[in-house]
């Protein structure tokens, strides 16, 4: 609060004293030069100039020096005592006056630090907008307000979590206007736009410049490695990666910090055909965070790649158990359809390929028909939307949607569409907390502008999410027709394995259907506290992660 307070004394030092039309009731700004001249010529030409007009002159100085100082007195009071409406709509009133317009920027600023105050973080945005255009049209202009302005636009983008802000403000403006105190978050903020826009050298530039005891920098390196990976520029991706991995050595194996970093170097690894190293730093996720699944099924393409399929086929059994039934991966059951055609094991081959079958060519109907229902953004929102107000403890949850809860989770799922959901939540708290709002702030100039600009975000945000949805159904409906094709390649393949064996098995050379563990004796383990059970088609939490298939390849 005392920064807060000693700012707005500082500028009112630099603002014209303040005057009050009685006709119209608006708070004005005088011209403050104009009374200086005024007074000055009142004392130049007193020897000619009546004593009456003198006084009245003097008396005309001293009332709007006084009105003015009330006004001042009486924003700095407000500000101080946490009165923050009453200081915004006071603001919003003054510098909307054209008579105020050389101190626009001005007011303006201290405008959007009262909406802050206020915690209406994308109604200041908007203000701290015309500040910076305020400054752009002032040649004149020192520059102090557009610095200022572009350091709380950059603070607010990061709050908020959009890049819409940023864009505004890298459009109008240099980069070394920024002030050195936002510049690293600003850097972080301006890498994340360039590397949206794949534009990775930009973006790798971008985050090598946060500094090192920037609170960003974490998140900087992380994002770094991301665009050299993206870039092909491996060895620099792995070294950043490495480097965010010491930062966090010495947390807990469970931290979302350290885990993501092992995550991103199993990946460069894998992108650099490293599979060994890869399936290494895959090995480090601990079943017990939210990246496990991804890591689990990522490391069993590195072991199908060196020829391990034992290790690869014990992990489809945890990937594909009931507790991951809602999750949208085809991929992973044609991948364990194409180990089991390397293993010659076609009876298990053709089951995986019925499931395949089975669970998504109803999901593939579902995005069909969602598709052809109609091109209007909203429907695909309000399917979304509707999806998130459920109340979990309902009953029959699938009778309110049009699309099935595994489509539906690969759409929240989306990097987009989740970073555009949570801007909305963040839109709809401001439009609780404006509506929280004294009558007579929701009804001044100040709260119908407030409405509005969080009425047309929020209208916005809906249409893009809308737009987003339906642009990864037909990505999905793509996928999925590739899919069904390669589904259908992989059972050619299967029949002629069939032939093969049946053929073998008709001229007397029957192929053994062994298992790896037929004649081993498994004393070691039960000495060590390993317990050996065989799956009986129950699935069990704390038994996921832990299942080992014995099956042996039953090629010739």
């Amino acid at each position: 609060m005392m920064k807060l307070i000693f700012l707005i004394t500082s500028i009112t030092l630099a603002v014209p004293a303040f005057a009050q039309e009685s006709d119209s009731g608006a708070i004005l700004l005088a011209q403050h030069n104009k009374v200086r001249k005024k007074a000055a010529r009142s004392r130049r030409t007193k020897s000619t100039t009546s004593k009456t007009s003198g006084s009245r002159s003097s008396r005309s100085q001293s009332k709007s020096t006084s009105t003015g100082g009330n006004i001042v007195s009486q924003i700095k009071s407000l500000a101080s005592n946490g009165q923050f409406q009453e200081a915004s709509k006071l603001l919003f009133s003054i510098s909307r006056n054209p008579k105020n317009a050389a101190e626009a920027a001005q007011l303006k600023y201290m405008l959007g630090l009262m909406l802050m105050e206020l915690k209406l973080y994308q109604v200041a945005s908007f203000v701290f907008y015309d500040v910076i255009d305020e400054e752009i049209k002032r040649p004149s202009s020192d520059g102090k307000y557009l610095r200022q302005a572009l350091g709380k636009l950059s603070y607010l983008s990061n709050v908020l979590e959009s890049d819409v802000l940023l864009k505004y403000a890298v459009s109008r403006i240099r980069i070394g206007e920024f002030p050195q105190e936002s510049k690293d978050l600003f850097f972080y903020r301006y890498g994340e736009l360039k590397l949206k826009e794949a534009n990775y050298v930009e973006a790798a530039k971008a985050f090598s410049r946060v500094n090192p005891e920037s609170q960003v920098f974490p998140q900087s390196l992380y994002k770094q490695g991301l665009a050299y990976a993206e870039d092909g520029k491996l060895a620099k991706s792995v070294a950043a990666y490495e480097e965010l991995l010491r930062l966090y050595q010495d947390r807990p194996v469970t931290d979302s910090n350290r885990v993501n970093a092992e995550l991103a170097l199993a990946r460069v690894y894998y992108q650099a055909k490293k599979w060994d190293a890869a399936v290494q730093y895959y090995r480090l996720i601990p079943r017990d965070t939210i990246q496990w699944h991804d890591a689990l099924f990522e490391m069993s393409w590195a072991m199908m790649r060196t020829g391990q399929f034992r290790s690869a086929s014990s992990n489809f059994h945890t990937l594909h158990s009931p507790y991951y039934e809602d999750v949208y991966m085809p991929e992973g059951l044609l991948l364990r359809g194409i180990v089991y055609l390397y293993i010659c094991r076609y009876d298990e081959m053709e089951k995986v390929l019925d499931l395949f079958d089975k669970i998504y060519k109803p999901a593939q109907n579902n995005i069909v028909k969602m598709l052809q229902r109609s091109d209007d953004s909203r429907i695909y929102w309000d399917e979304l939307k509707k999806t998130l107000d459920i109340d979990p403890k309902a009953r029959d949850k699938r009778k309110f949607k049009r699309l099935n809860d595994m489509v539906l989770n690969a759409l929240l799922k989306s990097p987009q569409i989740k970073s555009n959901m949570h801007y909305y939540s963040m839109l709809q708290e401001e439009d609780e907390r404006i509506a929280k709002m004294g009558a007579d702030w929701r009804s001044s100039a100040i709260g119908k502008f407030s409405n509005r600009i969080i009425d047309r975000r929020k209208a916005s945000t809906q249409d893009l999410v809308g737009k987003l949805a339906k642009n990864n159904l037909l990505r999905m409906r793509s996928e999925l027709r590739d899919f069904f094709e390669q589904g259908d390649f992989l059972k050619f393949e299967m029949l002629n394995g069939k032939k093969e064996v049946l053929a073998k098995e008709i001229a007397g050379k029957k192929i053994p259907h062994k298992q790896i563990t037929d004649g081993a004796s498994r004393d070691f383990f039960t000495l060590n506290g390993y317990e050996f059970w065989p799956f009986k088609g129950e699935y069990w939490l704390d038994e996921l992660g832990n299942y080992h298939y014995v099956g042996v390849q039953a090629c010739e």
